[in-house]
């Protein structure tokens, strides 16, 4: 059950099978238990099976009980040491932090993989949630999940706990993980790109509505909520009791970002969804996190559209295009990337007014003076100050205006 149909050694092995001329005999090789596992290893290191048992639990899980896997896995420890004969105790002892820490083989994870076809819905649907978070996700974050219409019908604690039963992942520190990132990218990338972006669209609005759940609709339209202010509702379990609302509001909104803004209906829905990356953006611009900052606002400026500066946008002093645009600018000028800074705050100028635009000026002549370019840095500020109302000459005075200037300041000086 190692190949499909259209694997070279599937096709040998039929026509084995058809041949008059051969005698075939097969041999099913079923897949160990936890228990026959124990009694191998007990047998060949010489010891009782209960000191053996967390060993062959932990070889069982990272080789899907598949004899042959064992075998290599338990030789290749053997070749390392991390399975060694001690002198002291006179008999084999194990280094438990390192088998713990063993991570699955390719040859392991392909086959799982080739076994996920004859898996239960349930447990399918469990994989795809766990492989949309990416390699690992925050146990707590599932246990929110739930309680959602995102859960298969018998829910996601089971179903986790009988992968991590048969080796897919594990649990360590309250991450749930993939045991191999081929199980994690090889179940994420065989359902349809619609499919992905609906799992993707329903996890990321369920958590957001955790976040916003006891804020006011007038809070929740602001742009200025600080993340003080979201709280996750009274009734918390175990689970939600750990995450921070930053981090679930990154989470969902990470979520949000890969359905992306063609699977988004609706021009309301596309501007929340901005306000979601605006307001991830600025507390990542807060820690200094300018890299992830510009992600977040470049991921909000997909969801309203470069052009997309219309009156409707702009209520009560809350700007969401230029909020976006500016936070764009501003992180571009931290990581160094000038053509950025000058293509966000070009949007800026284009649409903002004066005494709007002022720090998106600031910002633009800090990216050209860190570029060596400061006969324009000259320029561009000595023209600001022109729109500011300072009274600058074109041209440097010549001697008799300075002249003047000096015998009209000593008359007023000598009067005092």
């Amino acid at each position: 059950n190692e190949v499909c149909d259209g694997h070279p050694l599937y096709a040998q092995l039929v026509r084995l099978r058809n041949s008059a001329s051969v005698n075939v005999t097969e041999i099913c090789l079923p897949a160990f238990s936890k228990g026959d596992m124990s009694d191998m290893i007990a047998a060949e290191l010489r010891l009782p099976t209960r000191i053996v048992a967390e060993l062959g639990d932990v070889v069982h899980r990272k080789t899907s009980g598949h004899i042959l896997f064992a075998v290599e896995l338990l030789n290749s420890m053997l070749r390392d040491s991390t399975i060694h004969f001690g002198l002291n105790s006179r008999r084999y002892c194990w280094r438990w932090e390192t088998i713990c820490s063993l991570k699955t083989d390719d040859n392991v994870a392909s086959f799982i993989i080739s076994n996920l076809s004859t898996w239960p819905p349930e447990t399918l649907h469990t994989l795809r949630i766990l492989a949309c978070f990416g390699f690992h996700t925050d146990q707590g974050v599932l246990e929110l999940l739930d309680a959602s219409c995102v859960a298969p019908s018998g829910g996601l604690k089971s179903c986790i706990q009988n992968l991590v039963n048969i080796g897919v992942i594990e649990i360590v520190g309250g991450l749930v993980s993939f045991t191999h990132d081929l199980i994690q990218q090889n179940v994420y990338e065989e359902f349809e790109l619609h499919q992905r972006q609906n799992l993707h669209y329903d996890i990321g609005v369920f958590l957001g509505a955790k976040v916003f759940a006891n804020l006011t609709s007038t809070e929740t339209e602001s742009l200025e909520i600080r993340f003080d202010q979201m709280y996750i509702s009274e009734s918390k379990s175990a689970g939600e009791s750990v995450i921070s609302e930053r981090s679930l509001l990154s989470i969902a909104t990470d979520h949000i970002n890969s359905a992306g803004p063609d699977f988004i209906v609706g021009q309301p829905q596309k501007e929340l969804f901005a306000k979601w990356n605006l307001l991830v953006g600025k507390e990542m611009a807060n820690i200094s996190n300018f890299g992830s900052a510009l992600h977040y606002y470049e991921e909000g400026i997909r969801f309203i559209g470069d052009g997309v500066w219309l009156d409707e946008y702009i209520t009560n002093g809350k700007k969401l295009c230029f909020g976006l645009y500016e936070g764009a600018a501003a992180a571009s000028l931290a990581t160094r990337k000038g053509d950025l800074v000058e293509y966000y705050t070009s949007f800026i100028f284009q649409h903002a007014s004066f005494e709007n635009s002022l720090p998106s000026w600031i910002i633009l002549m800090l990216s050209i003076e860190s570029s060596g370019r400061y006969n324009e840095v000259l320029e561009k500020g000595i023209n600001l100050f022109r729109r500011l109302g300072f009274v600058i000459p074109l041209s440097p005075p010549g001697p008799t205006e300075i002249m003047a200037s000096l015998l009209s300041t000593s008359k007023i000086a000598s009067s005092f």
